[in-house]
């Protein structure tokens, strides 16, 4: 089937049960009857952080003969592979995945760090179960509005996970680069606290006020919900705005920095700022692979996810799925064509 998925606003969504596209009418996240949706060339699940259901997918044909030894696409097996040609690769038996081969959708942003211990502006000591600050860490901010920057760093944390406390203090601090104008001005801070239960708690910078986390008033996250602690910007997946951010900088270099603009030798940021976006098993394992013979085209590689439509329950349908293309008959881009089969839990 081919979907026509040529908006680069909204996604369109599919319920595999039917091979009907599915109206949402407001946001996908309060919508369980699809399990895939498409954007250009852009997939994701519904479960995770782009839906409620609990839908993951995992990779089972890698079609590691499309690329060489350092994982550069060969332009030639790519460009020779049809859809006929590739076909057996969706309809071969498939080895059951690993629980750690299953993936759901996640939000990805700069706003972090490189591993458990090191959350980027928090450090944490699994000794004592104790998080700490990191202010040797730092980022330039664009707020929600998108007419305006800052730059900021976390200098306070009480955070004992295991007392039960929840997020007793934090606080942020922030170098304000006002709409209209070049170079850092003023100054605000973010402080509060999250209770045990959890929560989330937006700051809009401009105004150095604690505002609804809604809209495009807020510039800054912090959520504490389960296991997970992190910042969000008010853009791309994660709000309503234009937010995004740039970094991570050594704090030392950062705080050379007279403007969040322009660094200090001249050279312009705004085209660097990052919104944050959804990651899954559809960007972790790309379907795809562009500009093969200097040719400004997608070619896929026809790949084989399985799509499990509810992790919670073994009895819920699975489906090989396979994108077999990215055009139309008339060659319009941003037309996947994907099928796909049904898989039993026990094959």
């Amino acid at each position: 089937m081919q979907i026509d998925a040529t908006s680069s606003a909204e996604y369109v969504h599919l319920n595999l049960h039917t091979g009907q596209a599915v109206e949402v009418a407001a946001q996908s996240e309060v919508a369980t009857e699809w399990h895939i949706a498409f954007r250009r060339f852009n997939v994701m699940l519904n479960g995770g952080t782009s839906g409620p259901g609990d839908v993951a997918g995992a990779l089972v044909a890698a079609q590691d003969d499309f690329y060489d030894d350092n994982n550069t696409p060969i332009t030639s097996r790519f460009t020779n592979a049809t859809a006929d040609s590739e076909r057996p690769v969706l309809m071969a038996e498939i080895a059951e995945p690993g629980a750690d081969d299953w993936i759901r959708d996640s939000v990805t942003t700069v706003l972090s760090g490189t591993s458990a211990t090191d959350g980027g502006w928090y450090l944490y000591n699994p000794a004592d179960g104790t998080m700490l600050p990191n202010p040797d860490r730092g980022w330039l901010l664009r707020s929600g509005e998108g007419n305006s920057y800052a730059r900021m760093r976390m200098t306070e944390l009480t955070f004992d996970t295991r007392s039960g406390r929840g997020v007793e203090h934090f606080r942020f601090e922030f170098d304000l680069q006002p709409a209209g104008v070049g170079q850092f001005t003023g100054q605000a801070a973010f402080e509060g606290l999250i209770p045990p239960g959890g929560g989330e708690v937006c700051f809009d910078f401009d105004a150095d006020l604690i505002v609804a986390c809604s809209g495009t008033d807020w510039d800054l996250k912090l959520g504490f919900l389960g296991r997970s602690f992190y910042l969000r910007s008010n853009g791309g997946v994660s709000g309503e705005g234009s937010g995004a951010a740039f970094g991570p900088f050594d704090w030392a270099q950062l705080a050379t920095y007279t403007s969040a603009t322009m660094d200090p030798g001249g050279t312009p940021l705004a085209g660097l700022y990052v919104p944050d976006s959804s990651s899954g098993v559809f960007s972790e394992h790309p379907w795809y692979a562009y500009n093969l013979a200097g040719q400004h085209r997608l070619w896929p590689n026809y790949r084989v996810y399985l799509v499990d439509t509810d992790r919670g329950d073994d009895a819920a349908p699975r489906y090989a799925l396979q994108i077999t293309g990215y055009y139309s008959d008339a060659g319009v881009s941003g037309h996947p064509r994907i099928r796909y089969r049904p898989v039993p839990a026990t094959q």
